[in-house]
Order: C-alpha cells, then sequence, then structure tokens
C-alpha cells in the first residue's frame, strides 16, 4: 500500500457529507465508553499508586488526570446537546489529554522504562477516532513526534532504539487498521442511509412517500412543537383521463415532473411533499399561518400550469395539466389533534376545490 494511500482515501469526503447525522452519534459513542473506561481504570491506579508510588508528584499526576477525565464525564452528561454538536473536537481533545497522561506518568517514573500507554495512544488514534484520513493521520504523527522527541531528549539510547522501533510499528498499523475500520464504518453507515432512503423515497416523484409523511405526523402527536401548523392536500385533474389517452408512460413522465416541481416549490417555501398515493400529494408546513397558505396554495396552481405539460381531450379540458388544492391550518397547542384529523380537514378542502371546478385551491 503507498504511503500516500494512508492519509488519502477516494470517495472520503462525500461519505463523510452524505452520512454526518450516524458518523457524530458514532463519535459521541466512542467518546463516552472511552471516556467511562479509562475514568474507572485511572481510578484503580490513582488508588494504586497512592500506596505504591515513588514519588509524590507521580501521585498527582494520577489524581490529576483522574479527576479530569471525571470532569468531562461530568459535562457530557450535562452539556449533553453541545457535546453532541462538538464531537470531533471532543474527540481530538480528549486523546490529547490521554497522550499527555502517559508522557507524564512516564516521565515521573524516572524514564527507565519504554513506553507503553503512549505506544498505545498512538495505534487507537486512527483506530477510534472518526474523521477524516489526513487529519486523523497527522495528528498519530505529530503524537508520536513528540513521544520520539521526548525519549531521545530524556532517555539513554538502548531506550530511545526501543521506543522507535516500538512506536513506528504501531503507529503505521494503527494508520493501516485505521484506515480499513474508518472506510467499513462509512460504508456501513452509507448503506444504511439509501436503504432508508429508498424505503421513504418514492421511486417515481422522488418526494417522500406516504411511510414518511404518516412519521412526521405520529411525531406531532407525540410532541406538540412538532406539529405541522398547515397542510396541504393535492389532486392532479383529471389524471385518469389523462393516463388513458396518452398512456401509462405519458403518465409516470407525468407525475415525475410534477413531483419536481413540488420539490423544487417546496425548497423555496419551506413546505414539505409527499406522494400520498396514485396522482394525490400531502404538503406540510411549520411556519405559515391561514393567509400565508392560501397565497402559497396559489402560487403552487401557477407552477404546475408554468409546466405547460400538454393535456388536451377533444376540447374538454384545459389544454395543460392543473392541480385542485385544499389547505388547512391548524393551531400547534391544541391539545384535541391529531393527524387523522388534520388529513380529514384537509381533505375535505381538496373535495371543495374538484367541486368548483378543479384548477384551484379552497381552504378549511
Amino acid at each position: 500500500m503507498k504511503i500516500s494511500r494512508l492519509f488519502f482515501v477516494k470517495d472520503e469526503k462525500e461519505l463523510f457529507k452524505n452520512n454526518l447525522e450516524p458518523v457524530n452519534e458514532f463519535r459521541n459513542l466512542v467518546i463516552h465508553a472511552v471516556t467511562l473506561i479509562l475514568m474507572a481504570l485511572l481510578g484503580i491506579m490513582t488508588v494504586v499508586t497512592q500506596q505504591y508510588a515513588l514519588s509524590e508528584a507521580h501521585k498527582k499526576v494520577y489524581i490529576f488526570f483522574f479527576l479530569g477525565t471525571v470532569a468531562l464525564f461530568v459535562f457530557f452528561k450535562i452539556f449533553t446537546i453541545f457535546s453532541r454538536k462538538h464531537s470531533l473536537f471532543f474527540s481530538y481533545f480528549f486523546f490529547t489529554m490521554y497522550l499527555a497522561f502517559t508522557l507524564c506518568a512516564n516521565y515521573l517514573s524516572g524514564q527507565i522504562k519504554e513506553y507503553v500507554s503512549a505506544i498505545c495512544a498512538v495505534f487507537m488514534f486512527p483506530v477510534l477516532i472518526l474523521d477524516r484520513t489526513y487529519r486523523v493521520n497527522t495528528f498519530a504523527t505529530v503524537a508520536m513526534a513528540i513521544c520520539l522527541v521526548l525519549s531521545y531528549k530524556f532517555k539513554t539510547a538502548a531506550l530511545f532504539a526501543n521506543d522507535c522501533i516500538n512506536l513506528f510499528m504501531y503507529y503505521f498499523a494503527g494508520m493501516a487498521v485505521g484506515r480499513s475500520v474508518r472506510l467499513s464504518r462509512l460504508r456501513g453507515f452509507d448503506t444504511e442511509r439509501i436503504l432508508t432512503v429508498e424505503r421513504n423515497t418514492d421511486s417515481l416523484t422522488k418526494l417522500a412517500n406516504r411511510r414518511k409523511l404518516f412519521e412526521y405526523l405520529r411525531r406531532g402527536d407525540e410532541n406538540s412543537m412538532l406539529r405541522p401548523t398547515g397542510m396541504f392536500m393535492i389532486d392532479i385533474d383529471k389524471f385518469k383521463q389523462y393516463n388513458d389517452h396518452y398512456g401509462h408512460r405519458a403518465g409516470d413522465i407525468c407525475l415525475g415532473l410534477v413531483g419536481k416541481c413540488f420539490a423544487e416549490f417546496g425548497e423555496k417555501n419551506k413546505v414539505k411533499f409527499f406522494r400520498y398515493g396514485g396522482e394525490e400529494f400531502c404538503g406540510l408546513c411549520w411556519t405559515k399561518d391561514y393567509m400565508e397558505l392560501a397565497s402559497c396554495a396559489e402560487d403552487l396552481l401557477q407552477a404546475v400550469r408554468d409546466l405547460r405539460i400538454l393535456f388536451n381531450i377533444d376540447g374538454t379540458s384545459s389544454g395543460i395539466v392543473t392541480i385542485s388544492v385544499g389547505y388547512a391550518s391548524f393551531e400547534r397547542d391544541d391539545k384535541v389533534f391529531n393527524f387523522e384529523n388534520m388529513i380529514k380537514i384537509t381533505d375535505a378542502a381538496l373535495y371543495s376545490a374538484k367541486s368548483h371546478g378543479r384548477n384551484c385551491a379552497r381552504g378549511a
């Protein structure tokens, strides 16, 4: 394997970009688990050193880093949101603290022993830190360089030679193993992400599907702060006739174009659209009042008209594909509301729009 491949991995940047949430979750799990384990080990070693340490300074180092690890663990528990948001920073901070402990403990032992804990640190950095390979391995390289400089400066030639051999061996092993483990984790996250997207996305329109819609709505039932304040129910006008006249292939193309239009419209207007079933769609929003919903519905009608999808059957249609829209506004703090009522009320508004000649919007 070329040395450059230990630092730069193809497609790694894209994998991190596409899987930020599981990557952050993994970082948090690792840092909490390692902090807890090290806190327990340092606690045991602190008790031991109080009985057998050769110097007071040695005892103080163990007490200091044990209390530092406890403080870090407590900080993670109290400021969970902050620590999750900055999980990468705390990963590097924790391992820097651990390396500092190993060097201090080794130095206060009289520098008469080979590095052991520091060698473990150099190996564990690339394996446990989930970050871009060039940053992880650069960090490990700096850590190894610091260990070698201190070993050269304060130890005998024989101990320095042993430290060089051990550090370089575990340094390259850590980079190689870390690269493999990191890629395996990232590809696992990416596979799970793709499967989740496919499970929750309508393949024809590329919008979220009915399953995902009900997931959003159930969240609103469980937590009022997540409840949508507005809903749209949308139907493509006379779509069965369109399908019968132009064929199912043309119907699929039409659905795809309308779905793309909804997706682009939703990004601009802060509305999340879903394919509800067949030619029917649903939209949710969390920021609009009733008047804003009405304006948004009119804009959506025009956006579909602007697609200019031909629909002309013996002069009985409008000449282009159009939609009917029903919309309704809801109070977030209404205790008796649930998503089934939301759908029922908004669907009634859609029925009103269709009964008024289609190609229009009606509110509930």
